[in-house]
């Protein structure tokens, strides 16, 4: 196996300084009318400071997911990077990506192992919360979830 570049992360320090009032201002509102911030960095700031996920923190090498595991809750990662390893295949994702939320909503096992790189920060999305918080999030953003998942579930 060849050593795993990082596949994915958003600008965490960048984002987080935005604060969560951000949306609700009318800079934050003229930025995402603007295109200033693509879809996973909306994504990040909207779960950020979200109060209905909690958030934990991981040590580093700790095993999150396991391959032909069903999952309990998904995982959004704030701070950290995280391997993740499919057959002979790895790779680094960091700050933004959701881990398990595609699988876990419609009860598939995963296809991958998820070992901590780093000290970890992230919020757990557990699947009964998980109608609240589409709910509550901007209609952009549900669209953004349900790309996802239709991208997922398809590979």
């Amino acid at each position: 196996m060849t050593e795993a570049n990082l596949l994915f992360a958003v600008d965490a320090e960048k984002l987080g300084n935005l604060g969560a009032n951000y949306l609700l201002s009318k800079e934050g509102t003229d930025a995402f009318g603007s295109g200033k911030f693509k879809g996973e960095e909306r994504l990040f700031i909207s779960l950020l400071e979200t109060h209905l996920l909690n958030t934990t923190m991981y040590v580093p090498q700790k095993t999150l997911i396991k391959v032909g595991e069903q999952f309990e809750e998904a995982y959004f990662v704030v701070r950290g990077e995280v391997l993740m390893t499919q057959s002979d295949k790895s790779f680094k994702l960091g700050p933004g990506s959701v881990l398990g939320l595609s699988e876990g909503m419609v009860g598939l096992a995963s296809k991958y192992t998820v070992t901590t790189l780093t000290s970890l920060q992230v919020k757990i999305i557990p699947f009964h919360k998980v109608d609240s918080i589409i709910k509550g999030l901007l209609p952009e953003l549900r669209a953004i979830l349900v790309t996802i998942i239709k991208r997922n579930l398809a590979a």
